[in-house]
């Protein structure tokens, strides 16, 4: 944990950023809230406690313990948490833009809402998170792990998951044009009125999948494994298919998939 002493007030305008967001919020911080943030922010160890709403925006907390936390409605945009310990902990709305969560495990996690748009996830664990509605727009995600989890309704427009594991998750009616996933484990993913247009999605493992009212437009499906997976209800227009063929079957029905 950086320190706010008065030698390092003139060092960068990062350090003094954090600096002025720590002494600020524990100035603000009523009661137990305010002596919790005081112990995280000396021991970056705050399991089970109470830090909604808190700004910590730009901390440098990695490694930190927040199992079981409180942080709905934090601002940790910005914020450093590199292989931190983030289970089973409520982020629901929190703002984590542009934050570093690179091989964080946030397993079990509420993340409803959260905006986690040009977040750095790469390595994380996020096993079971329950994230209907998330901001991932411009996300690092690559080798991120995101098993069974709920994803629906989210948009992920432009994020990398290339090599993810996405087995098993629940990405009905996101939004992931333009998505890298290049490589990535989507066994058993449930994709019904995903937007995927501009997505590559070359080499992936897209067996056993649900994509009922998927739209793939444009999308780069070359090398894709497909087996088991139903495309009759799927949309293709300009988008070339596992064996390298370009599929135009839907381009007449975009105007009635734009009317959904």
């Amino acid at each position: 944990m950086e320190r706010c002493t008065p030698l390092t007030w003139g060092i960068g305008r990062r350090r003094l950023a954090f600096c002025l967001t720590v002494v600020l919020g524990l100035l603000a911080a009523p009661g137990a809230a305010n002596d919790q943030l005081r112990q995280f922010l000396i021991s970056r160890s705050c399991a089970g406690c109470d830090l909604s709403g808190e700004v910590l925006a730009g901390a440098n907390l990695d490694a930190a313990d927040l199992t079981q936390a409180n942080l709905s409605g934090a601002n940790l945009s910005g914020a450093r948490l590199l292989r931190a310990e983030i289970t089973q902990a409520d982020l629901g709305r929190a703002n984590l833009h542009q934050a570093i969560l690179s091989e964080a495990d946030l397993s079990g996690s509420n993340l409803a809402g959260a905006n986690l748009s040009g977040a750095i996830l790469s390595g994380a664990q996020l096993v079971e998170v329950s994230a209907p509605n998330i901001n991932l727009e411009q996300a690092e995600a690559r080798n991120s792990n995101w098993y069974g989890s709920d994803l629906s309704g989210s948009r992920l427009d432009g994020a990398t998951f290339a090599q993810a594991g996405l087995s098993a998750v629940d990405l009905s009616n996101a939004t992931l044009t333009d998505g890298q996933l290049y490589r990535a484990n989507m066994i058993g993913i449930r994709l019904d009125g995903a937007d995927l247009t501009g997505a590559d999605l070359r080499e992936v493992l897209l067996r056993d999948a649900s994509l009922a009212g998927a739209n793939f437009t444009n999308a780069d499906l070359l090398r894709a494994n497909l087996v088991r997976t139903d495309l009759s209800t799927a949309r293709f227009c300009n988008t070339r298919m596992a064996n390298g063929d370009i599929n135009n079957e839907h381009c007449g029905d975009l105007g009635d998939l734009e009317e959904r």
